[in-house]
């Protein structure tokens, strides 16, 4: 038996209006409330990437390697943009340019899945577009905790 592909469709992204500036837990993140955005059309790249930091010395002929900081990333979040969407409008009030806050995520998949992640926003910005094309917004979440991804539930 061929196991399904796992795609986008049917997911929704989720913003938590209450600012959230420390590192939160598993269940910390599921106990917030969360205001559905709507309209998604696409969430960036996001995941531990972890620079690897590199010395030369005299006295060897290969490199010294260590691990330096890791970054979860600075996915872009692209919307159709919807004025009177409660969840827009929350992604707005985050991205204004003197709110120095984080905000908590919640990314829900049709198979159950689950993925949080805390992070400041900026934006949103307009890329422009020709006649027939939708006005999108685009946001960037500047993650500053690992992804919290839980699994869906299994069934007998």
């Amino acid at each position: 038996m061929a196991a399904e592909a796992k795609t986008n469709a049917g997911s929704k992204l989720s913003i938590c209006v209450t600012p959230q500036n420390e590192d939160l837990t598993q269940s910390e993140f599921a106990a917030l409330t969360y205001v559905q955005v709507k309209k998604v059309g696409n969430v960036g790249e996001r995941g531990i990437n972890t620079n690897v930091v590199t010395y030369d010395t005299w006295d060897t002929l290969v490199a010294l390697k260590g691990k330096g900081i890791t970054n979860a990333g600075d996915p872009q979040v692209e919307v159709a943009e919807d004025l009177a969407d409660p969840g827009q409008i929350a992604l707005r009030a985050a991205g204004a340019p003197d709110v120095p806050d984080a905000y908590a995520f919640k990314i829900e998949r049709a198979d159950g899945s689950v993925e949080y992640l805390r992070g400041l926003v900026a934006g949103p910005n307009v890329p422009g577009g020709r006649n027939e094309d939708f006005v999108l917004n685009t946001y960037t979440l500047g993650l500053n905790q690992p992804p919290v991804v839980v699994a869906a539930p299994v069934t007998p």
